[in-house]
């Protein structure tokens, strides 16, 4: 399943979302020009998450900001898994089992995590995660065993040229 994704193409992790919603919140014109460029991405088809990110923020994020953003998005942003999305999610949890949350595993609970690497192999894209790309068993080193790129927030600033300015 390839998605009509144009230059650019993001799979975004949960703690993305929750970083933007906290330090960067939607509500505040100094990051408008952040929320404009995802917006955009988004109508453009350019960025995307899968929709177990969608059930972690409603499971977990005590944002009620975040959740109603993404009820909002629930369509166009949050791709549901499809069946080559799940078996290399599958493929990815089996190679790699201390990439999976272990409380979530013990509840019987989706982790993210594989999805998004995963989604992001199917689709050609680069894995937007504020996970630590030097840890062992996290999103960027995983993904890259996958040869799929990862970059965190602050990358994705600077790939988009986005930066604040003073207005004099």
């Amino acid at each position: 399943m390839k998605l009509p994704f144009k230059d650019y193409n993001y799979v975004v992790d949960t703690n993305v979302l929750i970083t933007l919603m906290v330090y960067h919140p939607k509500d505040k014109p100094t990051y408008r020009a952040i929320w404009d460029e995802i917006e955009f991405l988004i109508e453009h088809k350019n960025i995307s998450s899968t929709t177990v990110v969608y059930d972690e923020i409603m499971k977990y994020s005590g944002d009620n900001q975040l959740k109603k953003w993404a009820k909002s998005h629930k369509k166009g942003f949050f791709i549901p898994t499809n069946q080559e999305v799940f078996k290399l999610a599958q493929d990815v949890a089996r190679e790699f089992p201390d990439l999976l949350d272990k409380k979530k595993l013990e509840t019987g609970e989706p982790d993210a995590d594989p999805f998004l690497i995963a989604l992001a192999k199917s689709e050609g894209a680069t894995i937007i995660t504020q996970e630590r790309k030097d840890l062992p068993n996290r999103i960027p080193m995983v993904a890259a065993h996958y040869m799929v790129k990862s970059i965190d927030l602050y990358e994705f600033f600077e790939e988009r040229k986005l930066k604040f300015v003073k207005e004099h």
